[in-house]
This record gives C-alpha cells, sequence and structure tokens, in this order.
C-alpha cells in the first residue's frame, strides 16, 4: 500500500477511487480541494472503461485490484448491486468510504448479501458515505435541533432523479434505495433514536418505488416520517423538526440552509458547492483515519440499519402491517 509513490509525494495521502460514475467523480474533485491528498487513479472491473473520465481528472485508470494495492485509502463509488462484491475484495483494515449500500434485492444473492453485510461490520477503518453529516452548517443545524424541548415532529422530504445506474427490471429498489440509503442516515442523525418499527407505501408503477411513504416509530415512543419521490427537477431535500416552542428546518439540496422559525439563520449559497455539501471535510475525515488521529464517522456498519429500514419499509408495503426491527 502506497508502495509506489510519486516522487515529491512522500508526505501526500493517496487516494483511490473504484467507480467511474458521477458519485466517483464528486469524489474526485473533492480531492482536489482537500490538503495532504493526492488523487492516484480511478477505475472499475476493467481497463478503458474510465479512461475518459481519468484523463479529464488528470490521473490514472487503474484497475481494482491496483487501487487497492497502491492507494493509502479508497472511497467505493460503484453501484448498489457491485457493491458487496467490491468489499469483498479490499483488506479489512483498510481505510475507506462507501458511496453506495449493497442493494437489498432479490437480485442480490442472499448468502452473499448477509457476508457482505458481515464483511461491513468488522471494518474498524471504514466509513459510511453520508457527506451531508460532514457539511459545515450540519453541526449547527443538530445543536439547534438538540435545544428544541419535547420534538414533536421530524421529517424528512426529498425529491430527486431516477439515477443512471438504476435497473427498471421488477425486482429492482428504487426511490427508497436511492435517496432513502443517502438521506436517512441524516434524519437519524437528528432522531438520535434507535428505528424500532417500520410502516411504509411505496408506489410502484413499474415494478419498483418511484416514491414512498415511511413513517418511523423510535425507541423512545416517537415517530418521524420520511417521503421520498423520484421525477422532480430540480432536485430539493429538507428535514424539518418542531417543538411546541420552535421549528428548525435543514435544506439539504441544492446548498444547505438552516432555518429557524421560517427565518434564514445561516445559509451556505455562497460557498463552494463540494465544501458545503461536505464532500471535503468527509475526505479530510477519512485523512484523519488514515492516519490514525480519528475514528471512523459514521461507521460503515451502521449503512447496514439504514438498509434494514429500507428492506422493513418493503415488508411493510408488501403485508401492509407494520414491520418490526429487533
Amino acid at each position: 500500500m502506497g508502495a509506489q509513490r510519486r516522487a515529491g509525494l512522500a508526505d501526500m495521502t493517496e487516494l483511490a477511487i473504484i467507480g467511474a460514475g458521477r458519485a466517483a467523480v464528486v469524489h474526485a474533485e473533492a480531492s482536489r480541494s482537500t490538503p495532504g491528498v493526492q488523487l492516484i487513479g480511478i477505475g472499475g472491473r476493467s481497463l478503458g472503461r474510465a479512461s475518459a473520465v481519468a484523463a479529464e481528472l488528470g490521473c490514472e485508470e487503474l484497475t481494482v485490484d491496483d487501487m487497492i494495492k497502491r492507494a493509502d485509502m479508497l472511497v467505493v463509488a460503484v453501484p448498489p448491486g457491485d457493491t458487496g462484491e467490491v468489499l469483498t475484495r479490499i483488506p479489512l483494515e483498510r481505510p475507506l468510504i462507501v458511496e453506495s449500500p449493497v442493494a437489498m434485492n432479490s437480485a442480490i444473492d442472499t448468502e452473499h448479501r448477509h457476508a457482505a453485510h458481515r464483511h461491513a461490520a468488522h471494518r474498524p477503518r471504514a466509513m459510511l458515505g453520508a457527506n451531508l453529516l460532514h457539511a459545515p452548517l450540519a453541526r449547527q443545524w443538530l445543536a439547534a435541533i438538540n435545544d428544541l424541548t419535547d420534538v414533536h415532529h421530524l421529517v424528512l422530504r426529498a425529491n430527486g432523479v431516477r439515477p443512471a445506474w438504476h435497473s427498471a427490471n421488477a425486482d429492482s429498489s428504487g426511490v427508497t434505495l436511492d435517496l432513502g440509503a443517502r438521506l436517512l442516515p441524516v434524519l437519524l442523525a437528528a432522531a438520535a433514536q434507535r428505528v424500532v418499527e417500520v410502516s411504509a407505501k411505496l408506489h410502484r408503477p413499474e415494478g419498483f418505488d418511484r416514491a414512498g411513504e415511511l413513517d418511523l416509530r423510535l425507541e423512545n415512543g416517537r415517530s418521524m416520517r420520511a417521503e421520498f419521490h423520484w421525477g422532480a427537477e430540480p432536485p430539493a431535500a429538507d428535514i424539518e423538526a418542531a417543538s411546541a416552542t420552535a421549528v428548525v428546518s435543514f435544506g439539504l439540496w441544492p446548498f444547505p440552509v438552516l432555518e429557524v422559525d421560517g427565518n434564514e439563520i445561516a445559509s451556505a449559497q455562497s460557498q463552494e458547492p463540494l465544501h458545503a455539501l461536505g464532500f471535503v471535510s468527509q475526505l479530510q475525515r477519512l485523512k484523519a483515519v488514515t492516519e490514525q488521529q480519528a475514528e471512523p464517522w459514521p461507521e460503515l456498519a451502521s449503512g447496514v440499519g439504514t438498509l434494514r429500514i429500507i428492506e422493513a419499509a418493503s415488508l411493510s408495503d408488501s403485508s401492509g402491517k407494520p414491520c418490526q426491527l429487533a
């Protein structure tokens, strides 16, 4: 690992990105603004598929095996159905960010899926890709929610565009996997409680969910709601929390905005987008993990909990009954 460092880069932490889609490119762009990080390569299972992207980014196109051998830290940014297979090839001790989850549908072999989850649970230096939790305004927002007394209303609303990786086969998960896996960790951070029951209504006009409403009961007896929808332009997302005395709203897309009682408290509109959305801070955290100066946050294993909520939503929709989480 790191044995083939370039001349003059001995003090740099070398990063490689497995994947060549939009998420991979975003992380690559963020690396340019992350002090002490050098992007050495990007690519996938075979050479040639990411050559144009690598040329545009000014780095090498590498195979997955070469990236694992050479890089100090990795970002896994492949479609959900490929994540499990990629994880099983990466040493457990390697510092990494996993941008997308293992797909939770019948297209993925159950034994393989469970093995990938066990693999994720034993990675001491792995982070779940949750850039919005690293956004500069996120701490201020979480502190504002923490100041509320007796929160009775917590709702996530998100509209997005169906991603290019999504398959239209009848067994495919849809918006609840795409938007849910990315945004539910933010909602769970605001709740600061474990979800114990999921009730869901999914809209599946083509065999996969284009919209979904999830009601989540927390271990303290409170409930929160998540609403997801594909098809809206431009994409937008926000989380609203309310008590008897105040309402705190955190706009997530297209840039973070914090409001209290309808008054804007802070906005990231003037900031560079990859800083504002937390991508740079997330890589800084991974660098610190690599240098053993910080713990991974959020831990990759927390993503398995998020996926259990998504799977429970599908079971609840199919049965018409709430699904309990152990």
